[in-house]
C-alpha cells in the first residue's frame, strides 16, 4: 500500500508540513527504517522516537509521524496521538480490503498458530500475514501497510499485555474469525487472575460480526470463553468432543518436526508439520478449524503446513559436538515450560538428560507458586542434571530436592555461567534451554558445531 504524507494527514487530522512525499511503509525504530518509509517517533518509557528523526531520514524515511515539534527540514505529518494516528491509517487500508481477516491471541501457541495457518492458506502472494513480533498497536498498522491487491488473507497475531490492548487491535483490523489459542498465565501478574485474562483475551471474540467465527480451546475455559461470543463457534483440542480433535502426535527430534493425527467429522487426517511437541499439533488442529471454515480441504491444508517457517528463538532441536540442545531462548510461561519438559522427560536414547531452566516473568504475586510447581514436575521426571538461571527460578530447583530430587542442581545467576556449563557437554547429552527473554540464553549458546542464528 502507498500513500502520500498530504493523505496521512487527512486521514489522521494531522498537520502536513514539507514536500509531499509518497511513503511505502511504516518504521517505528529508526535501525530497522528502509527507503521510502514514514517513521514513527514513538514516546516510549526508555527512548523518545523524536531524538531519532536525523537517523530515520539518513536511513532513508521519506516522512514522519510525530506528535511533538521537530525540525521543518524533514517533512512531517504533527499529531496529538501516534498511536490513534496509527491506528486511523491502518483502518483507511483495512477498508479497502475485501478478503478474509483472521486475528490470533492466546497465552502461548499464537505466532505458530499463525504461521502453521499463514503456510495453509497459501503464499505471500495472497497471504498477509504479521510477520515477527509485530502485534501490537504499532507492529499491526506496519503489517496493514504492507497489502498488496493480491492478497486474499490477513492472518494477524494480536499481543495481549493489558485490558482494552485486544480491543483497540480489533478497532481498525476488523476481524472476520478469531482463534483464541490457549488462556495461560502469562500477563497474570498484571491482570491478577485468569479470569481477568479470560476476559481481556475474549475482546477478540466480542469484536467478531454475528456473522463471524470464533474457535477457542476445548477445555476447561471454553464455557467461559464462548460466553463472550455472539457468532458460531469452533473447538479443537484433544478432548473427544472437539470439533477438530488431536488423536496423536510423535515427535522426530532429528529435524524438527512432529507427526500428528486429526479427526474432523469422524475422519481422519495426518500429517508432519514443523516444530516439536503436542502442543504443536493442538496449534495445527485451531489451524486447521479456520481452514475448514474457509474451504479449504483439511489434508490439503495440512500438507502446505510442512512449508510453515517457525521463528529460529522457539523450541527446536540443534546438534552441537556431539550433544543434543533444544533450544526455547524466546520467552517461559508456566504452560510452555511443562511442555519442553515433557518433551526432555520422555525423549529415548540419551546417557544424560540437563534442564536449564531460567526465571518465568511477568507472574507477579503467583511467581513463587508458578516456578515451584514446575520444581514439583522436575522431581517426578527422568532429568540427571537440573540447573536454574535467574533470581527466580531457584524455587525450581528448591521444590525439587524439597520432593526428592536425586539428580545434580545447581543455581546461577547468569547467561555467562550457563555458557561455562555448555562447554562440558558430552556426545550423548540432551539439554533443555528455556528461560524468558530477559535473561538472553542465547548468549550462551556455542556458536560453531552447528548452532548459530538462533
Amino acid at each position: 500500500m502507498q500513500l502520500k504524507l498530504s493523505e496521512i494527514a487527512e486521514i489522521t487530522g494531522g498537520k502536513c508540513s514539507g514536500p509531499d512525499r509518497e511513503v511505502h511503509g511504516i518504521a517505528v525504530d529508526s535501525r530497522h527504517v528502509k527507503k521510502g518509509d514514514l517513521f514513527v517517533a514513538v514516546v516510549g518509557n526508555n527512548a523518545d522516537g523524536h531524538y531519532f528523526i536525523h537517523d530515520a531520514f539518513q536511513r532513508g524515511a521519506v516522512g514522519a509521524l510525530v506528535s511533538k515539534e521537530i525540525e521543518k527540514k524533514f517533512p512531517h505529518v504533527r499529531v496529538s496521538s501516534v498511536v490513534q494516528a496509527l491506528a486511523e491509517i491502518a483502518s483507511t487500508i483495512r477498508d479497502s480490503f475485501h478478503g478474509k481477516v483472521v486475528a490470533i491471541t492466546g497465552s502461548v501457541g499464537k505466532t505458530t498458530t499463525k504461521e502453521l495457518l499463514a503456510a495453509a492458506l497459501g503464499d505471500s502472494t495472497t497471504v498477509l500475514k504479521s510477520e515477527g513480533n509485530l502485534n501490537t498497536e504499532y507492529g499491526l498498522p506496519i503489517t496493514w501497510m504492507k497489502l498488496e491487491q493480491s492478497h486474499r488473507y490477513a492472518v494477524l497475531e494480536m499481543a495481549m499485555r493489558g485490558k482494552g490492548q485486544i480491543a483497540h487491535l480489533c478497532s481498525f483490523s476488523r476481524p472476520h474469525i478469531g482463534v483464541i489459542t490457549s488462556i495461560g498465565t502469562a500477563h497474570i501478574g498484571e491482570l491478577g487472575s485468569r479470569e481477568e485474562i479470560i476476559k481481556a483475551k475474549a475482546e477478540l471474540l466480542e469484536s467478531l460480526p454475528k456473522e463471524g467465527l470464533a474457535i477457542l480451546p476445548m477445555g476447561e475455559d471454553f464455557d467461559a470463553l464462548s460466553h463472550y461470543s455472539n457468532c458460531k463457534v469452533l473447538s479443537f483440542g484433544e478432548q473427544p468432543n472437539a470439533d477438530v480433535r488431536v488423536l496423536s502426535s510423535l515427535i522426530y527430534l532429528e529435524n524438527n518436526t512432529t507427526e500428528i493425527e486429526i479427526e474432523i467429522k469422524n475422519q481422519r487426517f495426518s500429517g508432519r508439520i514443523p516444530g516439536l511437541g503436542r502442543h504443536q499439533a493442538i496449534n495445527a488442529s485451531a489451524a486447521l478449524a479456520v481452514c475448514i471454515a474457509l474451504g479449504i480441504e483439511p489434508q490439503m491444508a495440512l500438507q502446505r503446513m510442512q512449508n510453515a517457517e517457525l521463528p529460529n528463538d522457539r523450541l527446536r532441536a540443534v546438534e552441537c559436538c556431539g550433544a543434543t540442545l533444544l533450544v526455547d531462548v524466546y520467552n517461559s510461561s508456566p504452560e510452555s515450560c511443562k511442555e519442553a519438559l515433557k518433551i526432555l522427560s520422555d525423549a529415548e536414547g540419551f546417557s544424560r538428560k540437563i534442564a536449564i531452566l531460567g526465571d518465568m516473568l511477568e507472574l507477579g504475586e503467583f511467581a513463587e507458586f508458578a516456578h515451584r510447581e514446575i520444581g514439583k514436575l522436575v522431581s517426578s521426571s527422568d532429568i540427571d542434571v537440573l540447573v536454574t538461571v535467574g533470581e527466580l527460578a531457584p524455587w525450581i530447583l528448591e521444590e525439587a530436592k524439597t520432593r526428592g530430587y536425586k539428580g545434580i542442581g545447581m543455581s546461577v545467576p547468569s547467561s555467562s555461567e550457563v555458557a561455562r556449563i555448555l562447554e562440558n557437554l558430552e556426545p550423548g547429552d540432551l539439554v533443555l534451554i528455556k528461560g524468558s527473554r530477559r535473561l538472553q540464553l542465547e548468549k550462551a549458546l556455542p556458536q560453531e558445531g552447528g548452532l548459530i542464528n538462533v
